[in-house]
């Protein structure tokens, strides 16, 4: 590419964002707290305001306006309402009957042609041999499921709202990495002008920062649309309008802490509801038999095996209810697990990422002070600025991808952070 190529190539592609990035200029020195504008939403005199949103904030608003939450709460409504049903039979049931009747032309006189006839007929079961109790646990047990199912996805969205919270929290981290990296960048073109104009370098100098600053600018901006899709997802979670700008305030980084796999799984087994509703699954059946007694006194003498067929079916149902059990404990205790190596693979990064980033600061430090004295070459710097670029990357990864992996490690105990210092490892005299 020729001087002024790459000139005209600069300036055509920096007015095009120019407005965008006075902001992404400035954030080097940010925190990652903090939501860049640039970052934040493309605001205009007419923009609503900012929701402001906070970790507890998401959550909540995820379980009170959650589409997937709301459905699980109507299936719980009809089958608690499915109750009523299973206990009519052992209510007294009282029916008005009534009908009439007209009679064509006949040849021998009757009293009249049309005839009314009137009742009242009332019922009550008295014992159905455990039939109708079974009807009863079993609309019980549809209920025990239904609100286990309703926990499940109320934990389930708590879950995806704070991981998709953290999820836009890092993508302004990286936003924020992509803006030092362009200021940095903007910096050695100055500098590198300034020694060209000195005749201290050659041209191709310049010409290597105006690429790079090129280079860091299309960065800014495909960090900023990550930002913009991260916030989509959290939207859509929350069920508020993809157009409704936000601003997260994030905590701050994370203390990485080290807990005991062995009672991770233990509070799991203790608190997960599906394995509650399972244990009541594999013992709440009771036997149904073919005969029924009522005020009329009536009794089945053959159904043609139909009852039969129903005392073997829920006794099948009890018996896959007690092998579901076993099947659910085991995936639970593989989830724990694996959210565990999940969260101790993090903290070991977190804790390498900080020691990486000292190092490549320094590293570019030595590049920049070399290359002022003219003793290192511009790849010299551009490789120590890629360097410190990917290990604050790295940084930010680490910190978020740690908070998700506790987040998920809680929520497969279903545990709150008050219960991280139960998890941690035991002396043997405790």
């Amino acid at each position: 590419m020729t001087p002024r190529m790459s000139m005209v190539c600069r300036l055509c592609f920096s007015i095009g964002i120019a407005s965008m990035l006075v902001h992404g200029a400035s954030v080097g020195q940010s925190a990652l707290a903090q939501i860049p504008e640039a970052a934040g939403e493309q605001a205009t005199s007419e923009a609503a305001e900012p929701l402001t949103l906070t970790l507890e904030d998401a959550v909540t608003m995820a379980l009170q306006r959650n589409w997937d939450i709301q459905l699980a709460d109507l299936a719980l409504a009809e089958a608690e309402a499915a109750i009523g049903e299973a206990k009519a039979p052992d209510r007294f049931q009282l029916s008005l009957e009534s009908s009439y009747s007209r009679l064509g032309p006949q040849t021998v006189a009757m009293p009249s042609d049309h005839a009314h006839k009137y009742g009242v007929a009332l019922y009550k079961s008295l014992y159905s041999s455990g039939r109708n109790q079974t009807i009863l646990t079993l609309a019980r047990l549809n209920v025990d499921v239904k609100g286990l199912e309703t926990v499940v996805a109320r934990r389930q969205i708590a879950l995806d709202a704070a991981t998709a919270f953290y999820n836009v929290a890092r993508a302004i981290g990286f936003f924020e990495v992509a803006g030092e990296k362009l200021t940095s960048a903007r910096e050695h073109w100055r500098l590198a002008s300034a020694r060209y104009e000195a005749g201290a370098v050659p041209r191709f100098d310049v010409m290597r920062a105006e690429v790079e600053v090129a280079n860091a600018e299309q960065q800014l901006i495909v960090a900023q649309a990550a930002v913009e899709i991260a916030k989509g997802v959290l939207k859509r979670l929350l069920a508020i309008e993809v157009t409704q700008p936000l601003q997260l305030v994030t905590t701050p980084h994370p203390s990485p802490i080290v807990v005991d796999p062995n009672l991770c799984i233990a509070m799991a087994n203790q608190r997960r509801e599906e394995i509650v509703v399972l244990d009541t699954s594999s013992t709440g059946f009771a036997r149904d038999y073919a005969w029924n007694l009522t005020l009329s006194l009536s009794k089945s003498l053959s159904d043609g095996g139909a009852s039969r067929s129903k005392e073997q079916q829920a006794l099948w149902r009890a018996e896959q209810a007690r092998a579901l059990l076993g099947k659910v404990a085991d995936d639970i205790e593989l989830q724990v697990w694996h959210a565990y190596l999940n969260l101790e693979e993090t903290r070991h990064r977190l804790s390498l990422a900080a020691k990486t980033v000292e190092l490549a600061q320094e590293a570019l430090r030595i590049a920049e002070v070399r290359y002022d004295a003219g003793l290192a070459t511009p790849v010299e710097v551009t490789d120590a600025r890629v360097a410190l670029a990917a290990a604050r990357t790295n940084q930010v990864d680490a910190i978020y991808g740690y908070q998700i992996a506790e987040a998920k490690l809680l929520s497969a105990i279903n545990a709150s952070e008050d219960d991280l210092e139960l998890l941690a490892p035991r002396s043997e005299t405790q």
